[in-house]
């Protein structure tokens, strides 16, 4: 199934769990180191199943190299469509943010309120914009009887003058998918420059274990692993 591509008999998830817990050189080196020992002596002690499954498994042809590389290449488009979900996500809610009209109203009326309400004072009242910090504490500055909130209170003024379709079901929310805008908020450009450099590292990787399989590899062994690895 490894020489052969086939992952209906072996699945990627298997192959995954075979890769992380194949021999390693010096493991292997003990356990053939005992095989043949046991071979030259009378009544010696076989291999356990664990030790014997890890030998024969030593046994395919390039098997660490092949099987990195499988597991690199089925991972590697998901990978790239990830990251690129995530920045164009980023993008549309940049674009939007910066210009859609329902964005811009609501703003508009924080600033007019805001404004309102600083009236009397010479160093806040008629300010030409405000700290998005101020947006979260909206919902904690209540009316005199504190039946409603500022943020109640811009959403009701919002639905009855800027919004003809409030009420009904063509009523679009103005402002970015909340859901949105928190991925968005929990992205880093350092953690995407970070997965694209560890994806490029594997490449590498991938480019060399490709060639060692080439190179040590029987040429009836060679197919369908060689086109595959060559074309991805």
């Amino acid at each position: 199934a490894v020489v052969n591509l086939d992952n209906s008999v072996v699945d990627l998830e298997t192959l995954q769990a075979l890769y992380e817990n194949r021999a390693q050189s010096d493991e292997l080196e003990k356990i053939e180191k005992h095989s043949k020992a046991s071979k030259e002596k009378e009544n010696a002690k076989s291999l356990d199943k664990p030790e014997q499954f890890l030998y024969e498994l030593s046994l395919i042809p390039n098997f660490s190299e092949r099987v990195f590389c499988i597991l690199f290449q089925s991972t590697f488009s998901e990978s790239i469509c990830s990251i690129r979900r995530k920045l164009e996500l980023l993008q549309k809610l940049c674009e939007t943010l910066k210009n859609a009209s329902g964005v811009m109203q609501v703003l508009g009326l924080v600033l007019a309120f805001g404004n309102y309400m600083n009236g009397g004072n010479r160093t806040r009242g008629q300010a030409d914009g405000f700290g998005l910090d101020i947006l979260p504490k909206l919902k904690d500055v209540k009316s005199s009887d504190n039946s409603r909130s500022l943020l109640s209170y811009i959403v009701s003024y919002y639905l009855r003058n800027f919004d003809e379709d409030a009420g009904k079901e063509q009523c679009i929310f103005p402002l970015p998918d909340p859901q949105d805008l928190f991925q968005a908020s929990q992205m880093k450009f350092e953690d995407f420059q970070k997965d694209l450099r560890k994806m490029k590292k594997d490449l590498r990787v991938c480019e060399t274990e490709a060639a060692k399989v080439y190179q040590l590899s029987l040429e009836e062994h060679l197919q369908p692993f060689k086109d595959s690895m060559e074309q991805f």
